[in-house]
């Protein structure tokens, strides 16, 4: 695997390189600028540990050139007034230092003995200037994160014990381990990546995005560092586990944070190869760890991480997520342990039925062939109209064919302008959760449908509708009661993938693959495509009208 990830990692980092600017002013000078986005992306100093390990390994100074140039630029255009590092030019978010502080501490960690003594001293210095304020995060009246600083901020102060040997550092880690700690809920899954903390029904800010990419393999290298409760955050691991789908994918379609979700992960964390690269040794995490990076590769177009259909669908490929993730391929590159993974089952693809989490309010189901996930969680993360509950199905994947279904905001709004984009080629798209809809309401927003079910059976209940999801080896069948609404069921499909419409509409073969038959005609134009940021999938819209009953098959 790590001939592989350093193949990939190279090839993301050259093509990164392909966008530096050339100028005489430091306001700019070796920066990369983004071609989706058009901006200077602030995290860009992430790229030291990636590009010192493909220094290490190839012997190339010019990467750690590189690594020194977007440090200065970094310094130059976004040092806070007590010495962090801004996130971005327009953007007063200081926490993300962590990060940055960490991918130095990386580079520093693994080729201290190694690195020409000019980067060396600098990049110390940095570290060390960082360490002294984030040390301190704990006093400031404006730090009040979210869980995943907790992590970062734990892990980057057992960095900063190792590389200073300053014992104070491990303390301060420990601190903001004990707090992660009491945010685990019953369920081994860490919760608090919005505020409040606890939302409504007794259920949690869970995103499993922020939590698969970032949140846990930060414990797991604060573990690693430092001897700590490394066997706890490996049994967390293998909780979120869960949620990663048998192609590499990660199932956030129901995260509190899921307006930034890519199908393999958040925008802008680093991936959960970071804390995979740190259990190889373990069958199933080597595993996981391989699936994880066929799905980088099978994304990878014209040398950048990508949105899985974003290519075909004309938009381009923001350089953020590919610069995030160079730290996950760096960290497997340098794991202690090299291994060729056999085949495992993950713990998504075991035959369970149905199992509850959030108080029942989002179910998970799993047989030989279908895996689904429903949810009734109504919180989203900054605005109302980006919800993605209402018992609606989130997401449904099939072993032979992929993801099926995949749910989107309700709405679309970059949260973070600088970390999302809007369609260059098309207007914002309309949701694409399956889903009823009732007098022009869609489910998603109904804070009061509830879920409920038997062994192979899930059941979800609004006001006005009722749906029966009835699963078994060789199909999915939907029984739906509504006095006059619409169902809509987009069906995750490709630009390339062909749409034939039989039997008078009530039969729709999508790619001589997915069959959705229904005893109501099925409106669908079959050469429309829906591409949505969230996810980056694109849909071929289905909606079947309910006036009384209606029933749908899907194999």
């Amino acid at each position: 695997m790590k001939e592989r990830a350093f193949k990939l990692m190279k090839e993301w980092c050259d093509t990164l390189l392909t966008y530096r600017v050339s100028t005489n002013t430091p306001y700019t000078d070796g920066a990369l600028l983004c071609p989706a986005c058009h901006v200077i992306h602030g995290r860009i100093a992430d790229l030291c540990f990636p590009f010192t390990v493909l220094w290490a390994e190839s012997g190339d100074e010019s990467y750690l050139e590189r690594a020194d140039e977007l440090i200065d630029w970094s310094e130059y255009n976004l040092k806070t007034f007590d010495g962090l590092w801004y996130n971005d030019i327009t953007n007063r978010w200081y926490p993300t230092s962590v990060f940055s502080a960490m991918s130095i501490g990386e580079a520093l960690y693994h080729f201290s003995d190694k690195l020409p003594e000019k980067y060396k001293i600098k990049w110390k210095g940095i570290f060390s200037r960082m360490a002294e304020v984030i040390y301190r995060f704990d006093t400031r009246d404006d730090f009040r994160p979210v869980i995943n600083y907790f992590c970062g901020t734990a892990a980057f102060l057992a960095m900063a014990w190792r590389i200073t040997s300053d014992g104070k550092y491990l303390e301060k880690a420990k601190y903001w381990i004990d707090r992660v700690l009491s945010n685990f809920d019953e369920d081994g899954l860490l919760y608090g990546e919005a505020h409040p903390a606890i939302i409504d029904r007794g259920c949690r800010a869970v995103d499993m995005g922020y939590n698969l990419e970032e949140s846990i393999p930060l414990l797991l290298r604060y573990a690693s560092l430092t001897g700590d409760k490394a066997d706890y955050f490996k049994a967390r691991l293998m909780d979120h586990l869960e949620f990663l789908l048998p192609d590499g994918g990660i199932d956030d379609s129901f995260g509190i944070r899921h307006n930034k979700w890519t199908y393999w992960g958040s925008r802008t964390s680093d991936g959960v190869i970071e804390g995979l690269s740190l259990l190889l040794d373990d069958p199933v995490c080597a595993d996981a760890c391989e699936r994880v990076l066929g799905l980088y590769e099978r994304c990878t177009v014209n040398g950048l991480l990508a949105m899985p259909m974003g290519n075909d669908a004309g938009e381009p490929t923001c350089i953020h997520h590919t610069f995030t993730h160079t730290k996950a391929l760096a960290s497997l590159i340098c794991a202690e342990n090299d291994v060729t993974p056999e085949k495992n089952t993950l713990p998504c693809e075991k035959c369970y039925g149905v199992k509850e989490y959030q108080n029942g309010n989002l179910l998970l189901f799993s047989n030989n062939t279908f895996r689904a996930t429903f949810s009734a969680l109504s919180a989203s993360f900054h605005a109302p109209h980006l919800k993605n509950g209402g018992s609606s199905m989130n997401l449904l994947y099939h072993k032979k064919y992929g993801i099926v279904c995949a749910a989107t905001t309700a709405g679309y709004e970059p949260t973070e302008p600088l970390n999302q984009q809007y369609l260059r080629k098309k207007k914002n798209p309309p949701c694409m959760t399956a889903q009823m809809v009732v007098c022009g309401k869609e489910a998603c927003y109904d804070n009061t449908a509830v879920l409920s079910h038997s062994e192979n059976v899930i059941c979800a209940s609004g006001e006005k509708w009722n749906a029966e999801y009835s699963f078994s080896d060789e199909k999915l069948n939907i029984r739906l009661t509504c006095e006059n609404g619409i169902y809509s069921l987009p069906i995750v499909c490709g630009y390339k993938q062909n749409v034939n419409v039989l039997d008078g509409g009530k039969c729709v073969k999508i790619d001589g693959s997915v069959t959705v038959i229904s005893n109501i005609p099925i409106e669908v134009d079959p050469d429309e495509r829906v591409f949505h940021q969230v996810g980056g999938l694109s849909y071929v819209p289905l909606r079947i009208k309910v006036e009384g009953s209606a029933e749908i098959e899907i194999s």
